[in-house]
């Protein structure tokens, strides 16, 4: 089950990646320990699997962490009124979280995957209120966050 406890970042989507952590800094005093990455990976969604390039960064404050995200136009990372792109938890079974969130009504609308369709990470499911979830397997917690707190 999706828990409070397990909150260990939000996800924001900015129209302008270096002002938008300048932003986040001067409001909240969070700093950044690195440029922002940009990498390319396959995405599938409900019109297909197809590849995105994206350029994000996280807070060396948290959790929670800022997760930060360039928009990325006519895509799930473009530019929303709120802004606040996604809440990411972790879970012990994605399959098991999937199938229950999905059963209460709520849409899978994103998977990362390798060549050959497979899952490789977490995946984002829209709720009814339009709070979007990124979920990710609890058996990367610890390396996602030295990865996160050491880029």
């Amino acid at each position: 089950m999706v828990s409070y406890d397990d909150l260990f970042h939000l996800g924001i989507i900015v129209p302008d990646i270096q002002k938008g952590m300048q932003d986040l800094s001067s409001r909240f005093g969070v700093t950044w320990p690195r440029k922002p990455r940009t990498s390319q990976t396959l995405i599938r969604t409900k019109n297909g699997t197809s590849p995105i390039t994206i350029s994000g960064v996280y807070s060396t404050e948290g959790p929670p962490w800022f997760e930060v995200f360039e928009a990325v136009p006519g895509s799930l990372w473009s530019a929303q009124a709120s802004n606040i792109h996604h809440m990411g938890f972790f879970v012990d079974s994605i399959d098991d979280e999937i199938e229950r969130l999905v059963a209460e009504g709520n849409e899978l609308e994103m998977e990362a995957v390798d060549e050959n369709g497979n899952r490789i990470s977490g995946c984002y499911l829209n709720t009814d209120l339009n709070i979007r979830l990124e979920i990710v397997d609890a058996s990367i917690r610890e390396s996602l966050i030295e990865r996160i707190k050491n880029p």
